[in-house]
């Protein structure tokens, strides 16, 4: 609760002068807080002198320090960070999500220097695999906003460490080959995070902060699902792998958000598990890019009326940007293939800009109509 918002309920009646005062004292919101600021951030820069000074005097004499004195220094450093979390978690949440962020850091930290000390040469996918299993399930015991985002992002470099890795046990490669399946592995990524937060979004724990990252996965899902149900970019040569990944959309769908119904979550289903095999299906067919552009829109439509079925704005959102996305489509493959035709490009371009009229004005009224609602 912020200072603003208790003056704001007092100003309206309904707390009084010493409620306000005891709110205000009970979250530590007395003090100015421009002086809280200003000590945060002297503090800041005092620690950051502090932490470069002992850095440089380290590095200067790091040949001469014993190896056994920097493998337990870090995993002092380690064990002091979390402690450091644990003893602010309660009066200074941000603070102690920032020491979690610094002592995930110095897991992967500790990490390499193992492997300079002991000279191993491991691939990048065995090191990325040993940080994320440290640290992964640390977000979903307690509250680690900015870690969570720490572990996104390492899943996805794990990933792309075993699709490229040719030397590890761990390699994906020789199963993932062709740049169609492993497109659809990061695809399969994606839905993964988006389907954490469509979970997030209805928790009533903490967890519900991390739902933001659903909607930067989804976005990431149709940015690539674009490439081949708009432009046929790959063709659909049989291969278990594929197989497995065309299967792991779905199933993995049937995991359903609780606030959605069956009958918009089956269509759900639907949209998002058909544009990638269609696209894949579509590259020798005759009309193929007609028909891919027709199946995005159609997507962009479907998850439209699902946002405003179910509420949910950023559904329209997606829905829109799928639109567009088609309309991109279709004007790059008119001008690819109908250049000497000035006609059709007038047409096609008249017909666009009344189809963005007609999706932008039912977008405003659907969105309006959800505020309204909700």
């Amino acid at each position: 609760m912020k200072r603003k918002e208790i003056e704001q309920m007092q100003a309206a009646g309904l707390i009084t002068a010493e409620q306000a005062e005891s709110i205000a004292a009970y979250f530590h919101l007395n003090g100015g807080r421009r002086w809280n600021w200003l000590v945060m951030s002297m503090s800041s820069l005092a620690g950051a002198l502090i932490l470069g000074g002992i850095i440089m005097l380290i590095s200067a004499n790091w040949e001469s320090i014993p190896d056994w004195v920097k493998m337990s220094t870090a995993m002092a450093l380690l064990l002091g960070f979390w402690v450091a979390w644990a003893r602010t978690r309660e009066t200074r949440p941000l603070m102690a999500e920032a020491f979690g962020l610094v002592g995930g850091g110095m897991w992967l930290g500790c990490i390499a220097l193992y492997g300079q000390i002991f000279q191993l040469q491991n691939p990048l996918a065995e090191g990325c695999l040993l940080f994320l299993l440290g640290v992964c399930a640390i977000p979903f015991l307690v509250q680690q906003r900015m870690l969570v985002v720490v572990v996104a992002v390492a899943s996805a470099v794990l990933l792309g460490a075993l699709m490229d890795n040719k030397e590890s046990w761990l390699s994906l490669r020789p199963w993932l080959r062709g740049d169609a399946t492993q497109m659809g592995a990061w695809m399969v990524l994606c839905l993964f995070w988006w389907l954490l937060g469509e979970h997030w979004l209805g928790s009533k724990g903490f967890c519900r902060s991390y739902a933001w990252m659903g909607v930067v996965a989804m976005v990431h899902f149709l940015l690539m699902v674009q490439i081949p149900l708009l432009y046929q970019a790959f063709g659909a040569e049989y291969s278990v792998p594929r197989l497995v990944v065309l299967l792991a959309v779905p199933l993995m769908l049937l995991w359903k958000p609780r606030a959605i119904a069956w009958k918009h979550w089956g269509l759900m289903i639907v949209l998002l598990s058909l544009p990638y095999p269609i696209g894949l299906l579509l590259k020798d067919a005759a009309g193929g890019e007609f028909m891919g552009v027709m199946c995005g829109f159609g997507m962009g439509g479907g998850l439209m009326y699902l946002g405003y079925q179910v509420k949910r704005i950023s559904w329209l959102n997606y829905g829109s940007l799928m639109v567009l996305l088609a309309g991109i489509a279709l004007i790059a493959n008119v001008l690819e293939s109908l250049t000497e035709s000035g006609l059709v490009l007038i047409v096609a371009g008249l017909l666009m800009l009344g189809l963005v009229w007609l999706l932008e004005k039912q977008r405003r009224e659907l969105v309006k109509s959800i505020k309204e609602q909700a």
